[in-house]
């Protein structure tokens, strides 16, 4: 399976240690071209190079279907009084995700409330770092690395999120 991945989340995880364990979970990571132009940190250029190279990331090219579907969204997130504000870039990624229906892999909060507020999005997986974290281990061994991701990363993870996600983090 596929994932289209949002800037922050891949330049968060360009960071982890345990980084190329993405690739238990998604075959290829899909950056669409408005947000290749937001990935700026080196480190991250280099990864996404690398990946590119291993043919584990693929760029998907601003297509103006996808950009109808993404100014959809982006109004009904931002008209919401409840959601955060989402960007362009995010929106197009989302929209993406939707019509290609893999999962949307971003650490900003909007795309993955609005699925919770907005009908249409129901469908389309929102995953966070915390949320990739536990799809990849378990126990202990998920508190060890969400410890590592914080100190890679500069991360940290609220305990209200933790407990959205059913981990009790000392």
């Amino acid at each position: 399976m596929s994932a289209v991945v949002d800037a922050c989340f891949f330049i968060n995880w360009s960071y982890f240690r345990q980084r190329d364990d993405l690739f238990k979970l998604f075959h290829t990571l899909i950056v669409p071209e408005i947000i290749l132009n937001e990935i700026r940190d080196s480190s991250a250029r280099d990864y996404l190079n690398l990946l590119a190279y291993r043919r584990k990331l693929s760029i998907a090219p601003r297509v103006s279907f996808v950009d109808t579907q993404a100014l959809k969204l982006f109004t009904l997130i931002n008209a919401s009084s409840v959601l955060p504000k989402i960007d362009e870039p995010e929106s197009y990624g989302l929209a993406l995700a939707l019509l290609l229906k893999v999962p949307f892999l971003t650490d900003n909060a909007a795309p993955r409330l609005a699925t919770k507020y907005i009908e249409e999005l129901q469908q389309v997986a929102v995953y966070d770092s915390l949320i990739v974290l536990k799809k990849l281990y378990a126990g202990t061994k998920l508190k060890i690395k969400i410890k590592e991701f914080s100190q890679d990363t500069g991360i940290i993870f609220s305990i209200e999120r933790l407990s959205e996600e059913g981990i009790d983090y000392d």
